[in-house]
């Protein structure tokens, strides 16, 4: 796209012009799934063709804006302007199995990742009115700077908005490939219903655009990488008795999470295998 063109705006409608016909069958929905784990690798970055149920997201969104308000009175921006990074409390509602066990999700991240991967960053972004728009930018560094090949994706970002996103609260803008785009390239942008679910390759280059809305926009952010791949964030944190108390597939995901009291013995740095518990 050429400067002077208009953003490509990702919406619901074009969601429903692309996605593959979902039927029952479970050959289908493999199909569907193989078809948005393509899009993924080729472009950067898919918008699945489910989103979370509304009460679910609103459920979510109750639970999430008072603790964002809380941690904005007391901590202000830390994302740039009015922008608002948070890590998210594994419980209630935001421990619930459909947020990071959701099987469209999980089943498009295993034929990207692989079987063995887990779930190391718990967290949110919200611009408020008035936010400036971020620069371009990666989440991380390349994994061999030197190396001008691009390897095989190793960590993926889930992006959740628990409110509509149009053109004007704030809508997350993103580039195609991984390379960094020239300057007279302009970005797509995705605008939907609050509970749709984005897929990103981190290594895409990618902004928050300016709230010229009225309100803050919240997203859920998880990240699910390869298990060997360590990225620099505070990892979820959940008390012991509640990570014994997930189901086997949560125990593995959550198996390099901040357990409290730890997993193992202090100075033990051996890390658990894909499923040990």
């Amino acid at each position: 796209m050429l400067a002077g063109d208009l953003p490509h705006a990702v919406s619901s409608a074009d969601v429903a012009t692309r996605k593959v016909e979902v039927v029952t069958s479970d050959a289908s929905l493999e199909s569907n799934r193989s078809a948005e784990a393509e899009r993924l690798v080729a472009d950067g970055l898919v918008v699945l063709d489910e989103v979370l149920v509304a009460e679910f997201v609103a459920e979510l969104r109750g639970a999430f804006m008072p603790l964002l308000e809380e941690y904005v009175a007391t901590s202000g921006p830390n994302r740039g302007v009015r922008r608002n990074q948070m890590y998210l409390p594994f419980e209630p509602p935001f421990s619930d199995r459909r947020l990071w066990g959701n099987q469209a999700v999980l089943a498009v991240v295993e034929q990207v990742l692989g079987p063995d991967f887990e779930c190391i960053y718990y967290g949110s972004d919200t611009p408020y009115p008035g936010s400036a728009p971020q620069p371009i930018h990666q989440d991380g560094d390349a994994l061999f700077p030197e190396w001008s090949e691009r390897p095989p994706i190793y960590s993926l970002s889930v992006n959740i908005p628990l409110v509509d996103v149009d053109e004007t609260n704030g809508p997350l803008e993103w580039f195609e490939g991984t390379a960094r785009p020239a300057d007279d390239i302009d970005p797509n942008r995705f605008v939907g219903p609050a509970g749709s679910i984005l897929l990103r390759d981190t290594r895409t280059w990618h902004r928050g655009s300016e709230n010229r809305g009225d309100a803050p926009r919240p997203m859920l952010a998880l990240m699910y990488t390869r298990s060997w791949f360590h990225f620099p964030l505070q990892r979820p944190v959940l008390d012991r008795s509640v990570y014994e108390a997930l189901p086997d597939p949560g125990r593995r995901l959550f198996r390099a999470a901040d357990i409290t009291p730890p997993l193992r013995a202090a100075g033990d740095r051996r890390r658990l295998g894909p499923y040990d518990d």
